[in-house]
């Protein structure tokens, strides 16, 4: 995947997607650990207003665990969308059961079938369904961009015994894809770059 070499050059599109993962009510419950990042939700709802305001692709991913006891389960109580980022009638709903996007899902035929060769990939977690997902979509040969202030993580145990806190986790696994898998940097710059409606 070709990476731009700075935050003016992140679009070669007019039609990049907005692709929000997991933001449902389950991410809540989802950990007993602190998280980082928030204002996550904030920052993701407003990119979604600019998203729609210029009428550029927006899909949503929704998580559903096999597993009864999880707050991602269709079944539980949390398995709604948060309110940041309800779609709209006419936004694409795209549900997954594994941690990647693109396993046992029609989320690759939708972006070839519009067209779509680079995509903004925000939600959570950091460390899990959007590592996982960024990987995939590079390998698949799209352009991908995270902004790191629209996504976050819990703190980890590791097996040594030691503990990451939600920030080294975040910035761990974004540090890894950034450069390789996609390109990292702020939603303001995001935005500034993204393209002017025709």
């Amino acid at each position: 995947m070709m990476l731009p070499g700075n935050n003016q050059d992140l679009f070669i599109s007019g039609n990049p997607a907005l692709v929000i993962i997991d933001v449902q009510d389950a991410i809540d419950c989802y950990s007993d650990y602190s998280r980082n990042n928030p204002d996550a939700e904030r920052v993701i709802a407003a990119l979604l207003t600019v998203w729609r305001d210029r009428g550029l692709p927006v899909i949503h991913i929704r998580h559903a665990s096999k597993f009864e006891n999880s707050p991602y389960h269709p079944t539980s109580h949390h398995f709604s969308f948060k309110y940041e980022a309800e779609p709209l009638a006419e936004e694409p709903v795209i549900t997954k059961q594994e941690n990647c996007a693109f396993i046992g899902t029609g989320l690759e035929s939708l972006l070839r079938d519009q067209e779509i060769s680079e995509m903004v990939v925000c939600g959570v977690l950091s460390n899990n369904s959007l590592d996982a997902t960024v990987r995939v979509a590079s390998g698949l040969g799209f352009r991908v961009m995270v902004p790191d202030d629209a996504s976050a993580a819990f703190a980890m145990d590791l097996l040594n015994g030691k503990q990451l806190s939600a920030e080294d986790v975040h910035w761990t696994f974004l540090s890894n894809l950034h450069g390789e898998y996609c390109h990292v940097c702020d939603s303001l710059d995001l935005l500034q770059a993204l393209p002017q409606p025709h």
